[in-house]
């Protein structure tokens, strides 16, 4: 290829290098890649969900609302091919030269087919790295990862080819701040994935204390399990979501204006109890997925939010599934979704008051 490579170009790569992958492979990725254990920005977590849903998920990847999310498809798809090649570079894994990358590839070959590598040089070339320019170079040329007619992936409008001054080669106080922040990103993923398992426990610590709480004072047999609460859906009006909210939940979950416990994170850090990240509380189902739930936050009297005039107390708060006088929250959290269901519905008056 003549003339410097533009965003455009990594783009266009990108999207055939993906389209390489067959549909099964790449369904099982968007799964993997929508799970708890891979917090991601909600822009891309909500692409992905949007992705999933689709029958053929191979087919879309070009639309302009899947964008965003592409680069990290392409990171899951090739992670396990990556950190083999970065093994075996050791040293050199920052900034090799195209005879040490073709040698790691090829000792990595065994283990992971072309169209893993073809997504992982790709993966790599829309990454502000040293070693983009030499993926990109290693795609366009080699005709073994299968990329050819890559440049027929461009989008419509795109900038041609050559409208931009490439940059210069990375200067080592630049590769020393990219591998600074690299690492400030892994830490960040890292430690999201421990708060989001901390969440798990704190829910399932409050389910056990509330069954333990429930069974007779004097030894008796735990009450039975009440029925399953039903939603009263009549004259309840339909919950209003962002187009990025209605892009990963349905408003019509079965679950919607259930109420149920969950583990919420803090705006900031409580005075009351610094180095707390978060609160189980009740809270009101806005919309659902199939792992995570849209939620308003239930406070309890006296509190801040009992106290904010936009918050709306609960008037029928003991038929709802409450324990106690409750305000909801105007704001909507995206949470886990727990492994129990809803232990009642607000009731239509309230559920409307919310909208």
């Amino acid at each position: 290829m003549e003339g410097p490579v533009t965003e455009s170009d990594r783009e266009a790569m990108l999207l055939a290098a993906l389209s390489r992958v067959d549909p099964r492979s790449l369904r099982e990725s968007l799964k993997t890649a929508a799970g708890p254990h891979m917090p991601t920005a909600k822009p891309v977590a909500n692409a992905v969900a949007a992705l999933r849903k689709q029958r053929d998920p191979s087919s879309v990847l070009a639309k302009a609302q899947y964008r965003v999310a592409l680069p990290y498809i392409a990171s899951v798809v090739s992670g396990p091919c990556l950190t083999a090649v970065i093994e075996v570079l050791g040293d050199a894994a920052d900034d090799p030269t195209r005879a040490q990358l073709l040698e790691a590839i090829d000792a990595v070959g065994a283990d992971h087919d072309d169209v893993s590598v073809t997504v992982m040089l790709a993966s790599v070339a829309v990454e502000d790295m040293a070693a983009s320019d030499l993926c990109f170079s290693l795609l366009d040329s080699d005709e073994r990862f299968g990329v050819p007619e890559w440049d027929r992936h461009r989008r419509p409008g795109a900038e041609p080819r050559g409208t931009r001054v490439p940059a210069p080669g990375a200067s080592r106080e630049q590769r020393e701040a990219r591998r600074a922040r690299k690492r400030r990103e892994t830490e960040e993923r890292r430690r999201r994935a421990e708060s989001a398992a901390r969440a798990a426990d704190h829910v399932r610590a409050a389910r056990k204390k509330e069954r333990t709480a429930s069974a007779a004072a004097d030894g008796a047999p735990p009450e039975p399990a009440p029925p399953v609460p039903v939603a009263p859906t009549l004259g309840r009006r339909r919950a209003v979501l962002t187009p990025a909210e209605e892009a990963e939940f349905d408003r019509d979950d079965p679950w919607a204006a259930g109420v149920v416990l969950a583990w919420v994170p803090f705006d900031g850090e409580d005075p009351e109890e610094p180095g707390l990240e978060g609160k189980v509380r009740p809270c009101v189902v806005v919309a659902g997925s199939s792992t995570h739930l849209l939620v308003r936050p239930g406070y309890s009297a006296g509190g801040v939010r009992s106290r904010d005039w936009k918050s709306h107390p609960v008037r029928h708060w003991r038929t709802s599934g409450f324990d106690e006088p409750t305000w909801i929250d105007v704001e909507s959290v995206r949470v886990e979704r727990p492994e129990t269901g809803p232990r009642g519905f607000v009731e239509p008056a309230d559920w409307n008051a919310l909208w």
